[in-house]
């Protein structure tokens, strides 16, 4: 099972929110300033937090900043490259509107196995952006990155 198989299997929403938002160019934010942002209680953002301490994901010290760590951007690329690629399925293949494609593809994405994953950039001959505009990140694990696409 790869890094993200394992991941999405014993990742939490809230973790998964967490790290996309400290990816969104939040990074370095304290736990009571992220708490009032995502409006989640600061016990549970803490927990949220300490689990991705222990997986490597996230350095954090009580009173200072949260941080993504590099395994932790790299996670978060591969998130988000599942979403987007998952959003021009949907557009292209289900002709749903760019706003519900992508709002679909929020709520299923990490369903997708990897391979299925890349399998749909391949399709699409690996688009650098989605329908909505945004550009798709390539990770390491993206196997479209290793074979130079």
């Amino acid at each position: 099972m790869d890094k993200i198989e394992n991941f999405k299997t014993n990742m939490a929403e809230l973790d998964y929110k967490v790290i996309k938002f400290l990816f969104r160019g939040n990074n370095l934010i304290k736990i009571g300033v992220l708490s009032d942002k995502m409006e989640v209680p600061h016990s549970t953002l803490g927990s949220c937090i300490g689990r991705l301490k222990k997986k490597g994901l996230v350095k954090y010290e009580p009173y200072y900043e949260v941080e993504l760590t590099s395994e932790g951007e790299e996670l978060a690329k591969e998130i988000l490259r599942h979403k987007h690629l998952i959003e021009i399925f949907f557009y292209r293949e289900l002709r749903l509107s760019k706003e519900k494609a992508h709002k679909e593809s929020e709520k299923i994405n990490l369903l997708f196995s990897c391979e299925t994953i890349n399998k749909i950039c391949e399709k699409y001959g690996h688009p650098k952006k989605c329908p909505c505009g945004e550009t798709i990140l390539n990770s390491r694990l993206c196997y479209c990155k290793q074979s130079n696409y």
